[in-house]
């Protein structure tokens, strides 16, 4: 229930061996390098070499950027990525992609401007004018764009005008009208904008628009034609160098970030000083490897889990929880990471929810398309996304639902009996389920007593937590709620239901008295202001019982209405698939706000007793290689 406990090391070397040092660290690979922070020591500055390697990633970046995937069948050396990035092949490679890339964006630019002008001259292809006869020295040629409601008024200034002029259709709303008209005649043509006139320019061409446009196709064709062929080319390229390219790159990427892990060691004239977090349980193990490849020219000192949190030092975060709980820890991942010295909440969450949800849904065929439908998804669903590991969290939930449809005696809101009689077994019982529709009172009390167990629960681990942090105030604190919570309880349902012995009042009401009392001295007449709250989170799980007869009833009425019982006939047509699909849908509502009130009952009412999160995740320092062999 406990993250993994973190301690600190430091590590003091000579200069000399830092390069060393730094590879054998990630050839460890378990080791969390933090900052050295120090008024009297600097830390080592940056290496004028990484700049190098920078402006090499970032070109090599670029080029990879410029190509095509291609298939690697295997990892290369590093010695191989090394020499292709001195070698004449990465010049040469990085020359013919920048040059075919260069042609095929210039190609591109002129097939766009060659796209513009060919719709330009279809429009006027529609004239079928030839326009190098038009060209004079009196006339000019003006063209635009009109809807056909205002045409009418253009034409009758352009008749007018005594303008020649033509006019064919460019949609369905709008027309495109060819004018010629005399020099100096302009302004007739000015006055149309208020119809909505919008001129276009008239192509420069010494031909029809249709023989322009055939040699606009032609060019078109060229271009494409030689855009295919620069890309085969690169293509090619891609296939001969990807691999190498990628590797060079992988190999760049982490020489880089090794050197700028420099930049967090301390230093003095001739040492270097290393301070990193690891797992406590590992420290033997790290300190044969530190003797096996550090020489012995080396200092190593261990600062315990127990020192660092008397120190208040905040260390990285790790999770070890089996495999099996991955989606549990997802979802605590997902709404905030522990710290490294507060209470793991994956099993609480795993114990917890899948009972909250299988208490609302209730219902053991529900239960099954629960099940069926998550596993679905798990199936269909990548397991880096988030709806997979909430799926399985759906499938986990699924076992307690249909356990308790046996309890509550509900097979799609009906009873056992129901069911076996449809297949022939008149009046068989074989049990008595607690049915939520006619067990209400006793069931909202389960409920506010799951709700009295949780919240009590919640600040027990408060307090387990507050005591491991040495932090007795607040520790105490949280074990006076503790005990609030469980003597009001004994107090109310003994004074006011008469549920337990009367001998339990003056026990129970003294408790409670000492724990208030507790509580305003701890934290203040502010502390009262949280009674409420508590009582209040209490009181929030009633909302089990409410989304349960929410689906009962929805069910019940499904069951009434659109049974497919053999007597309704040829209303079966109809009846079977709105049954069925009533009560998948049924089912599908059941189960999400299941599913969201679930989550808010631990989140909300039950993490806010003990929880706080903002841990910071372990991140050894260690690199993943694709491309290159370790």
């Amino acid at each position: 229930m406990w993250p993994v406990r973190m301690c600190k090391i430091r590590l003091v070397g000579l200069k000399s061996n830092l390069r060393s040092t730094i590879e054998s660290v990630e050839r460890y690979g378990g080791l969390e390098i933090k900052k050295f922070s120090s008024s009297h020591l600097s830390n080592i500055a940056y290496s004028s070499e990484r700049q190098e390697l920078l402006s090499q990633l970032l070109k090599l970046e670029g080029l990879i950027g410029l190509v095509e995937k291609a298939d690697i069948k295997s990892k290369v050396d590093i010695s191989y990525a090394k020499s292709f990035l001195k070698s004449r092949d990465l010049s040469s490679a990085e020359e013919k992609i920048r040059a075919a890339t260069s042609e095929i964006q210039g190609l591109e630019s002129e097939l766009e401007i060659l796209k513009n002008e060919k719709n330009r001259l279809r429009m006027f292809s529609k004239f079928g004018i030839d326009f190098g006869k038009l060209s004079t020295g009196s006339l000019q040629l003006i063209a635009g764009i009109i809807q056909n409601a205002n045409l009418p008024y253009v034409e009758k200034s352009l008749k007018s005008a005594e303008c020649s002029y033509a006019v064919k259709p460019a949609s369905q709303t709008s027309s495109i009208v060819l004018i010629a008209i005399r020099k100096g005649s302009e302004n007739v043509i000015s006055s149309f904008s208020k119809y909505g006139f919008e001129r276009i320019s008239v192509p420069s061409i010494t031909s029809t628009a249709s023989a322009e446009l055939q040699k606009a196709e032609g060019k078109t064709a060229e271009i494409t034609k030689r855009k295919a062929e620069l890309k085969k080319e690169l293509s090619g390229i891609s296939k001969k160098y990807y691999g190498a390219l990628v590797a060079s790159k992988e190999y760049l990427g982490i020489e880089s970030s090794k050197i700028a892990a420099e930049s967090l060691f301390g230093a003095t004239g001739h040492t270097f000083i290393l301070e990193a977090y690891l797992p406590e349980k590992n420290f033997s193990g790290f300190e044969k490897f530190a003797k096996e490849n550090f020489g012995n020219e080396f200092f190593l000192k261990k600062l315990g889990s127990e020192e660092l949190e008397r120190q208040h030092e905040a260390t990285p975060t790790l999770l070890e929880n089996p495999k099996i709980f991955a989606p549990f820890e997802f979802m605590t991942r997902f709404m905030a990471l522990p710290k490294s010295n507060e209470i793991d909440p994956t099993i609480v969450f795993l114990l917890f929810f899948p009972v909250f949800y299988g208490m609302m849904v209730g219902d053991v065929f529900y239960g099954l398309i629960s099940f069926l439908l998550a596993a679905l998804i798990v199936k269909k669903t990548s397991p880096n996304g988030i709806l997979n590991p909430v799926a399985k969290i759906w499938m986990w939930g699924a076992i307690p639902t249909i356990i308790f449809g046996f309890v509550f005696d509900e097979f799609a809101g009906m009873p056992h009996e129901k069911i076996l009689s449809f297949f022939g077994f008149e009046n068989m019982v074989l049990y008595h389920g607690l049915e939520r529709m006619h067990n209400i009172q006793i069931l909202l009390s389960i409920t506010i007593l799951l709700g009295v167990f949780t919240i009590a629960v919640g600040f027990l681990m408060g307090f387990m937590n507050a005591a491991r942090h040495h932090d007795m105030k607040h520790a105490i604190a949280k074990f006076a709620w503790f005990a609030f919570v469980c003597a009001g309880t004994v107090l109310i349902s003994t004074f006011m239901f008469k549920a337990l012995p009367e001998y339990l009042l003056i026990p129970s009401g003294v408790i409670l008295g000492v724990s208030l009392l507790a509580i305003i001295f701890l934290e203040g007449f502010l502390g009262l202001l949280e009674v409420p709250s508590v009582i209040g989170n209490i009181l929030s799980f009633a909302r089990i019982l409410a989304v349960g007869l929410v689906g009962v009833v929805i069910a019940m009425i499904l069951n009434d209405l659109a049974f497919p019982s053999p007597d309704k006939g040829l209303l079966l047509i109809i009846l079977v698939p709105l049954y069925i699909f009533g009560h998948i849908f049924n089912a599908f509502l059941a189960m999400f706000e299941s599913l969201i009130q679930g989550a808010r009952l631990n989140f909300v009412e039950f993490y806010s007793k003990f929880f706080h999160g903002g841990g910071k995740e372990f991140t050894p320092f260690r690199f993943s290689r694709k491309y290159i062999k370790n």
